[in-house]
This record gives structure tokens, sequence and C-alpha cells, in this order.
């Protein structure tokens, strides 16, 4: 089991305070928050070392296995507009980044729009669902999730997702999980407080690693062929397509060409 006094000697002061819940299993922390989500205060947080029902964008499902990853949900209640939500996520992404950096990996980079990669390899992803208040049209509260493999798991991946996925590390070190944790809580919190006015976009777009390369917009059943030209201070990618015609997208997949070195 994670340690809860070792997160918390961790987290900076602001957040010393906050409603940490630590679960061995569960189905999917963002569910279970999001169950709760309207009962509970700001930044309460549910980590699990595994779960079985672990939630990817687009209705997918993220693979969270023991003893390799960590897997926790964060309750936020921004003042923000839904279009804006998007926001949540690439500040997320930023977080993790910056925590990488300082756990001794220099080479993390983002996906757009929520995922992080580190050699080519899927990492870590990032899962925002919200709760709109339909009176305000603003967010009534937000679960973001994080999943991340820390370490590789000792029978590999699974079939389906081995040429994609990675890990962080080659071997877990002491408090690996806790510090994870603690450091991605107060990152994010640097960022979140100032979260609407987008500062953060600059670091986001300097760590993206698909501007300027070959990609596949995917959205539905239709696949668009393009180059990743920049993203814009709402998140939103701006895409030169085969046709020459230039359109900034803010929802739908992209799938990068990655070219091997030889």
């Amino acid at each position: 089991m994670l340690s809860l006094e070792k997160i918390n000697s961790f987290l900076c002061t602001e957040l010393k305070n906050i409603d940490i819940n630590i679960f061995e299993e569960v189905t999917s922390t963002n569910t279970l928050l999001k169950e709760q989500g309207r009962n509970k205060n700001e930044w309460c947080t549910y980590i699990a070392s595994s779960q079985t029902g672990g939630k990817g964008r687009l209705g997918r499902s993220f693979y969270s296995p023991e003893n390799t990853g960590v897997y926790f949900s964060v309750l936020l209640k921004p003042d923000l507009e839904i279009e804006k939500a998007i926001l949540i996520t690439t500040a997320a992404a930023v977080a993790v980044t910056r925590v990488l950096e300082t756990l001794g990996c220099q080479n993390a980079q983002i996906k757009w729009v929520n995922d992080i990669f580190v050699d080519n390899r899927k990492v870590c992803g990032i899962l925002t669902e919200s709760v709109i208040n339909t009176e305000t049209k603003k967010l009534q509260f937000a679960v973001l999730g994080v999943g991340i493999n820390l370490i590789k798991p000792e029978s590999d991946f699974p079939e389906e997702i081995k040429n994609i996925a990675g890990a962080v590390f080659q071997n877990e070190t002491e408090d690996l999980k806790e510090l994870f944790v603690a450091e991605f809580l107060n990152e994010f919190y640097k960022i979140y407080v100032n979260l609407s006015s987008a500062d953060f976009m600059k670091e986001y777009k300097a760590k993206c690693f698909c501007l300027g390369r070959e990609i596949s917009v995917i959205s539905g059943d239709t696949v668009r062929q393009g180059t990743a030209i920049s993203v814009d201070e709402n998140a939103r990618l701006l895409v030169k397509f085969s046709d020459n015609h230039e359109e900034f997208i803010s929802n739908g997949e992209i799938s990068i060409k990655i070219t091997k070195k030889t």
C-alpha cells in the first residue's frame, strides 16, 4: 500500500490538509470520485495501486496493473467556462513533465492533447471528466485523472499495447510513487491558481512533440492527413491538411508518424 504519511510529508504547505484516500485496488479512481464529487471538498484525491476498469479518452480502457504505476484522481471546482475545461488537462500534462524532470527523466514530451511520451512510448495518460452547472454554463466540478507507468510490468505490457506503451524508469526507487503523486499535486497547484490566464501554455507548446510533424487527425470514422503547425492558448491544435488549408482542431485524436532511428 502507498503511504499517506509519506505523501503528506512531500506536499507543499497549501495542500497539507487536503483529503487523500488510498486504495489497493478500485475499478476507476475517476469513476469513484465523480460519483461523490458533489459531497467532497476541492482537492480531494483518490489514489490506487491498481485499477480493474481504468478509463482513457474516447471510451477506451487504461491498463492499470499493480506494482508498476500509480493511478489517481483529483477533485477540482474552478470558476471556469466549459470551453476552457481543456486547460485542466493541458496544465496537468505540463505538471507531469515538470515532475518527471525533477525525478531525473529529462526527455518527457507531450502528445496533444493529453498523453506523455518518453522515447516514443506512452508512459502517462490524463483524463478530465466534467460535470456542468446548467444554469451558469460553467463547470460544477471536474475530476482530473492521471495514470502513469513508472516502471515496466514484470510480465510486460499486453500484446495490444506492447508497441506503444512504455515506462519512465527501469527500476523503482524508494518512495517513487508517493513522491510522484505529491510533486504532481504541488506543480499542478502552482499552475491551477492562475489557470484561466493560460500562461503555462507556452511551456505546453514547447514540450508538444507533434509540432512540425506529419499526423493523422481522427474524428469518428474520418481520418485526415496533415502537419501539426502550432498550439494556441486555448489548447487548439493548428493543422495544415494535405489540401493546404489550415484548421484549428479542439477535439478528436491524432496519430503521429514516428520516424525510427537507424
